[in-house]
C-alpha cells in the first residue's frame, strides 16, 4: 500500500480588461474553468492565498478537546470552531483514527500557521466527492462551506465543480487504496483526503501493522510507522506547493548531489519516486522522528527556510 499524491496542473492567466480579471484554471486533460473577477473579488482571492492559522489558545488545550470529543459531528464542530480548514467530513471514518489525523494537523498549524491557506478540506474522499458533485449541480451552499461565495458564483461555480470533480475521479480511478492523500487544487479546493476503508474498524488495525512493516524494510523513513506519519507526508506535499521548495536552486542542487543508494538507505525507497516524494518523505521523518537522520534534517531545514521566506 502506498501514498498517492493528487497532482493537479494549474495555471493562472490573468488579463486585465473591462474592469475584470480573467483567471483560467486548467485541468490535467486540457479542461478549463474560467473565472471573471472584479477588483474586490480579486482582492479576496489574493487574501485567500495568504491565510494563516490564528492561535487563540495553547496547543495542548486544543489537543485535549480533540481527544475528548464523542463522535464525528463533534469533531467537525471543533475543527470549525478553531478554523483548521474551510470544511471537513469525518463520516464513515473511525473516530480514533480521525482524532489522530486532526492532532497532526494541529501540530503542523502551530508550527506552520500559513499552511492554513492550503487546508480547504480535511476528511473522507467520499465526503469531498459529494461536495464537488453538489457544486457541479449548482448547490450554492457548497460555496459557503469553502468560503468562496463572494468569489465564484453561478455557471462559473458549476464549471469549477465539474473541473475539480473530474480531476478527482480521474486520479482515483487509477488508485484503489491510498491511506491518505494531498490534493492541491488551485488554492480553492486543496485537501487532505483519507481513505475511509483504511480508517474504519478492523482495517485500521491492519493499516497500522502494514505501516510498521513498511518502515522496517525501509520503504518509508525511520520513525514513520504510524498513520500520523502518513498525514505528515501529505502535509509535506502541501507545504512544498506553498513554499515552492522543489523548484528552488538550493534544494535542486542538494537533491541532485545524492545518489540513489544514499536516498534509499538514508531516507526511504519511496523517496526515489520523485523530488516531490523525496521532500514529503523527508518531512514525514523530520516531524515524526525525535532524532531525524541527516537527509530529513537537511530537507526540514530547507523547508523551514523556504517557509520563513514565504511568510
Amino acid at each position: 500500500m502506498q501514498d498517492v499524491k493528487f497532482e493537479v496542473n494549474c495555471y493562472g492567466n490573468a488579463a486585465e480588461g473591462g474592469g475584470l480579471t480573467k483567471l483560467t484554471l486548467c485541468g490535467i486533460n486540457g479542461e478549463e474553468a474560467v473565472l471573471e473577477l472584479d477588483e474586490e473579488q480579486e482582492g479576496m482571492l489574493r487574501s485567500r492565498f495568504s491565510r494563516s492559522f490564528y492561535v487563540r489558545c495553547k496547543k495542548e488545550k486544543i489537543l485535549y478537546e480533540i481527544e475528548n470529543v464523542k463522535d464525528g459531528a463533534a469533531l467537525k464542530a471543533l475543527a470549525k470552531k478553531y478554523y483548521f480548514c474551510d470544511t471537513c467530513d469525518f463520516d464513515n471514518i473511525n473516530l480514533y483514527g480521525a482524532k489522530r489525523v486532526l492532532k497532526v494537523v494541529v501540530e503542523a498549524l502551530y508550527r506552520y500557521p500559513r499552511l492554513r491557506s492550503k487546508l480547504c478540506y480535511i476528511g473522507s474522499h467520499s465526503g469531498f466527492e459529494k461536495l464537488l458533485i453538489a457544486l457541479e449541480e449548482g448547490d450554492p451552499a457548497v460555496l459557503n462551506q469553502f468560503n468562496l461565495q463572494y468569489i465564484c458564483t453561478g455557471e462559473n461555480a458549476k464549471k469549477l465543480g465539474a473541473l475539480v470533480h473530474h480531476l478527482l475521479t480521474n486520479i482515483m480511478n487509477n488508485h484503489e487504496v491510498y491511506i491518505a492523500s494531498a490534493m492541491s487544487a488551485y488554492g480553492l479546493f486543496d485537501a487532505v483526503l483519507l481513505d475511509q476503508n483504511d480508517y474504519d474498524g478492523y482495517s485500521y488495525l491492519t493499516l497500522v501493522s502494514l505501516l510498521r512493516k513498511n518502515e522496517a524494510v525501509g520503504f518509508h523513513p525511520k520513525g514513520c510507522h504510524t498513520p500520523e506519519s502518513v498525514v505528515y507526508h501529505e502535509l509535506g506535499h502541501l507545504l512544498d506547493k506553498m513554499c515552492g521548495l522543489s523548484e528552488k536552486f538550493g534544494f535542486k542542487s542538494y537533491y541532485k548531489g545524492l545518489s540513489r543508494e544514499e536516498i534509499r538507505f538514508g531516507l526511504s525507497e519511496y523517496a526515489l519516486v520523485s523530488p516531490e516524494e523525496f521532500i514529503a518523505e523527508a518531512f514525514s521523518e523530520y516531524m515524526s522522528n525525535p532524532e531525524p537522520r541527516a537527509i530529513a534534517a537537511k530537507v526540514g531545514a530547507l523547508l523551514d527556510s523556504a517557509y520563513a521566506q514565504k511568510a
